[in-house]
């Protein structure tokens, strides 16, 4: 937060905002009192919080009721509502990053079952080993087709792959030539996808197996050997820890700023766990430059709007929601994901967040748990002034407090009606029903709820 210095409760709330998709307030209030040690603990050793057993009953269930591997709409849904009930919100956010960074999109790979294969694939080695999980995602079918691996054959190599291994996958722009590429190639050449199985074949006629030179190593190298090549080059440490940086803490690392994280990730065999333990537990990660300075994604600006107020709101509304934001969930829009950054904010990525924030703002209080808690408190007699009320939804929505300014413009608006206008059926006690949902809207459109 800018100016001042956070407190124990905002400095929980962005970890919880970050490693997940926020919380509400007496979810944050919950952690604070685990106590961050725990709570990072928890957060990245989800497997031990949440049993593998008791995880796959919750997933049986979501799957019975929302997926139909026919339908992509049904897919996107499933996975939005796992990411708003999960009880391992990093292993979401963790696939919701590989999901960026291993791109496939629906658009081509054009099977939701193959699409949901890959998540599944990224939910389980979410903090595992990197090395494991590049190994698996060169063999996925999804990958496979959406960069035309099918098509890689011994003679006639396709460098889809192997050009985005180096370039985006591992290394980064510089740390690889030409050759490099062709060579490694020729190392994927034969893997393949069958559409009827859904399933990686070996196609071992189709496979070059003749020597190869790759990063001055010379050898009969197969796809494999390239990964390991790949992931152990001094540049991949670098590159990923980098891309975790920008994702988990601010966008403008330095080399400096990333080198002990790719000290821990090299140290570790390319674990990413012990990575992400110590980027929750660095003072860079509370430090005015990372709290409140990234944009939300879209999926951060839907999953964490139904978290923060626990609304119940269709979730078959969110996927097009997300669309029109500019993040369309199993369809990045090319092999480099999406952008990220200011390119979520323009004229119409905007409007599409006012317009959700103002389907939600405006449930019935019987879907929005958040206003029927307030009625309760006005109720109590626990609020006197409208200031209060402005307070409150800033505590639940914002997690921060609100300058002077804002909060009096707030105030003001609330008090703004005329008493003859006024619905004394359907009141919140120093303002209409229609005033309160209008100031849960202007909450959610305030350039701070952008923020992250």
């Amino acid at each position: 937060m800018k100016d001042k210095t956070i407190n124990e409760y905002e400095k929980m709330s962005h970890l919880l905002r970050r490693a997940g998709f926020g919380a509400n307030k007496e979810e944050a209030a919950r952690y604070l009192s685990k106590g961050f040690d725990a709570t990072i603990n928890e957060l990245v050793h989800f497997e031990t919080a949440l049993p593998d057993n008791e995880f796959e009953k919750v997933q049986d269930r979501l799957q019975g009721d929302f997926l139909d591997f026919r339908n992509f709409g049904d897919l996107q849904m499933w996975w939005l509502q796992k990411m708003q009930t999960t009880d391992r919100p990093l292993q979401e956010k963790m696939t919701l990053f590989w999901h960026g960074h291993f791109v496939s999109a629906y658009s081509k790979v054009r099977s939701p079952e193959l699409m949901f294969q890959q998540n599944q694939l990224f939910r389980k080695y979410a903090v595992g080993n990197f090395r494991e999980l590049t190994q698996a995602v060169s063999r996925n079918p999804a990958m496979i087709l959406y960069l035309d691996n099918q098509t890689n054959r011994k003679g006639h190599p396709n460098e889809n792959y192997a050009r985005e291994l180096f370039e985006l996958f591992t290394l980064g722009i510089g740390n690889y030539t030409e050759q490099d590429i062709h060579e490694a190639a020729r190392a994927f050449t034969g893997w393949s996808a069958n559409r009827l199985t859904n399933s990686y074949v070996f196609l071992s006629r189709q496979h070059d197996d003749e020597s190869k030179t790759v990063f001055g190593k010379t050898g009969s190298f197969s796809g494999n050997d390239v990964v390991d090549m790949a992931v152990k080059h001094p540049a991949c440490a670098q590159h990923i820890c980098k891309k975790l940086f920008q994702f988990f803490i601010h966008d403008d690392p330095t080399s400096e700023d990333v080198r002990p994280f790719a000290n821990i990730f090299t140290a570790s065999q390319f674990e990413i766990k012990p990575v992400l333990e110590a980027m929750f537990h660095s003072p860079i990660f509370y430090s005015e430059k990372a709290v409140w300075a990234r944009i939300k994604s879209p999926v951060e600006f839907v999953v964490g709007a139904l978290k923060s107020t626990q609304a119940e709101m269709q979730i078959r509304d969110a996927p097009q929601a997300l669309k029109a934001m500019g993040q369309e969930l199993f369809n990045p829009p090319n092999v480099k994901g999406w952008d990220g950054g200011l390119a979520w904010v323009n004229t119409t990525t905007l409007l599409a967040r006012f317009n959700f924030a103002l389907r939600l703002a405006k449930l019935n209080e019987s879907n929005q748990p958040l206003l029927q808690d307030l009625k309760n408190h006005i109720e109590k007699g626990e609020f006197q002034s409208p200031e209060q009320l402005v307070d409150y939804f800033a505590d639940h929505i914002l997690h921060r407090p609100l300058s002077q300014h804002s909060r009096t413009t707030l105030a003001a608006y609330l008090k703004s009606e005329q008493p003859q206008n006024r619905i004394t059926t359907n009141h919140f006690g120093f303002a209409s029903t229609e005033k309160v949902h209008g100031l849960m809207h202007i909450m959610m459109l305030t350039p701070e709820y952008q923020l992250v």
